[in-house]
């Protein structure tokens, strides 16, 4: 659970927050509200009701507050809103009071006196974080006297102050105003000592706005995932070599998920005496199918129904008693498995989010043992292996450990590994080698590239490299930090959500946050336009042109006594079939032959083919591409009744599977391709049993 938080929020309402000012085509007011909106609205959308906000306003036009009774200093000071947890009515009131008032009487430090007041009424004794953050223009007219007991009480209440003013000074920022009143500056110089003096925060406003773009990354105080015993050693209770460790495991980090969406019914006239959204409460009901029942089907209670597994086509059904007899059974603990070199641990095999490993804190044995254990770890470079139970009966995982020593603490940090079954081995051709039907190796061939292509890439890569860079915010560090890359995803619709609750009626959705679009295009100081031309030209790139749409092809009439057939026949003799468009080619060629002794030369091009795609399929991406050729070779072997060309072709194909390309086989007998049976063409005496033998022998 997060710590819990008490703000109150100070802000100047005099009339001269009405004025523009530095060419803005805001007010003061309104410049200063991008900041109050964005931090309301955050810790609206946390949800949390342990995070209380209050709103103060000072140099109002009334006085509205708990000490203007028994001081007048307290005059034109207004609680805008009590201290409680804000949520959409808390907002919507507080936009109709955050307007310029008509004076400019009242005294800021007496606006922070009512805030600690607010602050010590809610929080008493309690562990509270207390915050106050003080906004304003500089101008008007302060009480400065008395400041050091001020300053005492709020170090006393361990308040954190924040003081933001609208176009302040700031060296290090960058900003300083120009013709800038002696009021003003006498006051800022004021308001920044006396922020000081309390340990607080002091800055322009504008800094903080251009700091709020920054998605912030949501802290929360860990819950314990397992309490238990790290074993090192023979877990059975007779050894006594055995080492048991008490050790507590925490996330390290969690994966940030958007918001999600619910469905709610919008106000009709029968419900118009709620203006809000109605929440949809949903039933679920379970039927059966009965041809003899109204409706054929009846309803069910979930009580009578049982859980069931497919097993082909069939539903296995598998009683509450069944599942109890197999249900593995394991003790909750983290047992030492082994240890493996660092460097032995691939990255890609993490598969959860990383946690951290501690003693108990209550148990300095534990707390030296375990610090012992780490140290060795580190000091083998080593990474520890362990069998993990979170909870008894739970299935168990396997979680690699590594130790981490920092001057403030040391922990093992873990994450969950693959078991053997959850790894899947896939067979990848080699891009650089490509072998012929007979197995010769090709050194020239459009899929290998040439040295100038080669050199081409090597140059354009190196001219895109952007691991010389410097950080967009801090050039001490690279290009590209984790810390500075955030989820598009997640925050914009965050920064939409938070708009449309403070501002429902706006037509047009806000700009997106330029931080999370700044690593979605190449860096402007790439240089690499000279090196992709290149290599554009050495690859011998194109645009494809679009092809036309309805567009019909007019076919000329055929002329008087052309002997079609014998045009056929030479075509076929003088056209090849191509690997890009192997199936039709092939029908529509082997369609139009008028000789027995012009199938052979078509069938063996079919067969190159099949055997090409096959040798140069990427795994087995390309099998279904052959196993169709095949399926299409043999229906017309059958159809011409020439299956003996059939025949030897496929046993010379299952003799020039070699390697890898063994598994081609498994598709074959699949489907069923192998010789030609007597139930398929009389002719042949292939016996069932030669059919299955050529099928599974090697």
């Amino acid at each position: 659970m997060a710590d819990k938080q008490a703000t109150v929020y100070v802000i100047d309402l005099a009339a001269s927050m009405g004025l523009r000012n530095n060419a803005r085509h805001e007010t003061d007011l309104e410049y200063t509200q991008r900041y109050l909106w964005d931090r309301i609205t955050t810790t609206v959308s946390n949800g949390r009701k342990t995070d209380v906000i209050a709103v103060v306003g000072f140099r109002t036009d009334a006085s509205d507050n708990s000490l203007v009774q028994s001081d007048a200093s307290y005059e034109n000071i207004c609680v805008l809103s009590p201290m409680s947890q804000f949520l959409m009515p808390q907002i919507r009131s507080l936009q109709n009071l955050l307007h310029p008032s008509h004076t400019e009487e009242g005294d800021g430090i007496s606006a922070i006196v009512v805030a600690m007041d607010l602050i010590e009424k809610f929080c008493k004794k309690l562990k509270y974080i207390r915050n106050i953050v003080f906004l304003t223009n500089g101008n008007g007219m302060y009480e400065l006297d008395g400041l050091d007991d001020i300053t005492k009480q709020i170090k006393d209440q361990d308040i954190k102050l924040t003081i933001l003013g609208v176009d302040f000074d700031d060296v290090e920022f960058g900003f300083l105003e120009a013709g800038k009143s002696p009021q003003k500056g006498q006051n800022e110089t004021a308001l920044k000592r006396f922020c000081e003096d309390c340990g607080g925060i002091f800055g322009t406003i504008a800094e903080a706005i251009e700091e709020i773009q920054r998605p912030r990354i949501k802290r929360t105080r860990p819950v314990a995932s397992f309490k238990g015993h790290l074993i090192i050693g023979d877990d059975s209770g007779t050894s006594n070599s055995t080492l048991v460790i008490d050790i507590e495991r925490y996330p390290r980090t969690m994966v940030a998920k958007p918001p999600s969406a619910s469905s709610f019914a919008v106000p009709t006239q029968e419900t118009s005496n709620s203006d809000t959204l109605q929440k949809i409460r949903s039933t679920r009901t379970y039927q059966v199918e009965d041809d003899n029942a109204p409706g054929k089907s009846i309803d069910i209670e979930r009580d009578d129904m049982a859980k069931g597994y497919l097993y082909g086509r069939t539903i296995v059904p598998i009683s509450a008693e069944d599942q109890e007899v197999v249900k593995f059974e394991t003790t909750a603990s983290l047992q030492i498995i082994g240890f493996i070199p660092r460097a032995g641990l691939d990255r890609p095999l993490s598969q959860s989010n990383s946690n951290i490993l501690v003693a108990s804190k209550t148990n300095d044995k534990a707390i030296l043992a375990l610090s012992s254990f780490i140290h060795a770890l580190y000091e083998l470079d080593s990474l520890a292996i362990g069998r993990l139970v979170t909870k008894d009966d739970r299935p168990p995982v396997v979680v690699a450990m590594a130790p981490i020593i920092e001057p403030e603490y040391e922990c093992l940090v873990d994450v969950q590994l693959p078991f053997a079954e959850d790894i899947r081995q896939y067979k990848f051709a080699p891009l650089d080698i490509i072998k012929t039907a007979t197995g010769r190796l090709m050194n020239k061939h459009r899929f290998i590239p040439s040295e100038d292509l080669q050199e081409a890439m090597n140059d354009y890569v190196d001219a895109m490299d952007v691991t010389s860079l410097e950080g967009l915010n801090d050039p001490s560090i690279p290009f590209a930090q984790p810390d500075d890359i955030f989820s598009p995803l997640l925050h914009r619709i965050q920064q939409v959500i938070r708009a449309r609750a403070t501002a429902p009626d706006e037509s047009t959705l806000p700009d997106i946050n330029p931080v999370l679009v700044s690593y979605s295009m190449s860096p402007s100081v790439l240089e690499g336009e000279e090196e992709l031309a290149r290599l554009k030209q050495v690859a011998d790139v194109r645009l494809v042109p679009t092809k036309a749409k309805g567009r019909k092809i007019s076919r000329e009439k055929p002329l008087s006594g052309l002997d079609v057939a014998k045009l056929l026949e030479e075509r076929t003799k003088a056209q090849r079939i191509h690997m890009d468009n192997p199936v039709p080619e092939f029908r529509q060629m082997i369609g139009s032959v008028q000789q027995e002794r012009d199938i052979q030369p078509l069938v063996k091009q079919m067969g190159d083919i099949i055997k090409s795609i096959i040798q140069q399929s990427v795994a087995d991406l390309q099998y279904g591409q052959a196993v169709e050729c095949l399926k299409v070779l043999r229906e017309e072997c059958l159809n011409l009744e020439v299956f003996e060309l059939y025949d030897s072709f496929i046993k010379e194909l299952k003799s020039s599977l070699e390697g890898d390309r063994r598994d081609f086989w498994s598709r074959v007998r699949k489907e069923k391709l192998g010789l030609v049976l007597p139930s398929e063409d009389e002719r042949s005496t292939v016996t069932p049993e030669d059919s299955s033998r050529f099928y599974y022998s090697r």
